[in-house]
């Protein structure tokens, strides 16, 4: 394995946490770096990032319970009160990019730097790019099974088990990804309800312009982390930055997908250029 690599995905003493608002802490004191997991539902997740990380810093990794986005903006926030040193250097991955942002504009003396790791875009009508670049990437037959869950899982009134949730996870993976590393996910089950209820309200903020104006209110460093080949346009994440005028850096990794640190060819590229990010407090 490359420098910087994680070896297991999830430290030992944390494997059989219960999803709870007490952070896992990587480290020692201070706590000056916060990653925040995707999903939404989806606990965890940033795990080896924050295992990584913490050779050199302090780090939390929450994992979020509410069911809502101004919950979760208001159960993170907490967390960094809490637990951390602010201002921190927020670190997000996809949806967690966006509730970063959210965190950032309500709470700006918590938040000294953001890190957006494979964002999604912040326009609703970039969004059609993302399912179509998913959809040309499976298999007919995979295709079919991705949509027909990808509908329950829309379908307030379908159940949705967290295996099938997971199953819809694990083919959005492997065609968001370019050459993963073999690795074992580890954490809790991912909650279908959660994922129903809290992206439902983000994707209205997204429709209605909100997120976008929430941009403008950025008043922190932000650097985006993105993969070239991520279905998620860098262009729709990095252009509304811009026209926001945040005070913004962009790294593009070449042959890497949605999740950087577990790409064979651009982790210890992304490795890196976080750990120069987090080693300066804000």
């Amino acid at each position: 394995m490359g420098a910087g690599a994680p070896r297991r995905p999830y430290p030992a003493r944390a494997r059989m946490s219960p999803v709870s608002p007490i952070p896992h802490r990587f480290g020692r004191r201070p706590y000056r770096s916060v990653v925040v997991h995707g999903g939404p539902g989806a606990p965890g997740s940033l795990a080896p990032v924050a295992r990584v990380l913490g050779r050199s810093v302090g780090v939390l990794e929450p994992w979020q319970t509410a069911r809502s986005v101004d919950g979760q903006v208001e159960e993170l926030a907490r967390v960094v009160r809490r637990w951390a040193t602010p201002p921190v250097t927020v670190i997000g991955h996809s949806w967690g990019a966006w509730l970063s942002i959210l965190l950032t504009v309500r709470h700006p003396t918590l938040v000294g730097r953001l890190v957006l790791v494979g964002a999604a875009p912040f326009r609703a009508r970039d969004a059609d790019a993302v399912r179509d670049r998913r959809r040309k990437r499976l298999s007919p037959n995979e295709r079919s099974e991705y949509e027909t869950l990808g509908r329950r899982l829309s379908d307030p009134h379908a159940r949705v088990s967290a295996s099938a949730m997971r199953r819809l996870g694990t083919l959005t993976e492997r065609v968001d990804s370019f050459a993963p590393v073999s690795h074992r996910r580890v954490g809790p089950p991912p909650d279908p309800a959660m994922f129903r209820k809290v992206w439902r309200e983000a994707e209205e903020l997204r429709r209605r312009g909100d997120l976008l104006r929430a941009l403008r209110h950025l008043r922190v460093p932000v650097l985006v982390l993105h993969g070239r080949y991520d279905p998620h346009p860098v262009r729709g994440v990095v252009k509304p930055l811009r026209d926001a005028g945040a005070d913004l850096r962009v790294v593009v990794l070449e042959r890497c997908g949605h999740e950087p640190w577990w790409e064979r060819y651009a982790r210890n590229r992304f490795f890196d250029r976080l750990r120069r990010e987090v080693v300066q407090p804000p």
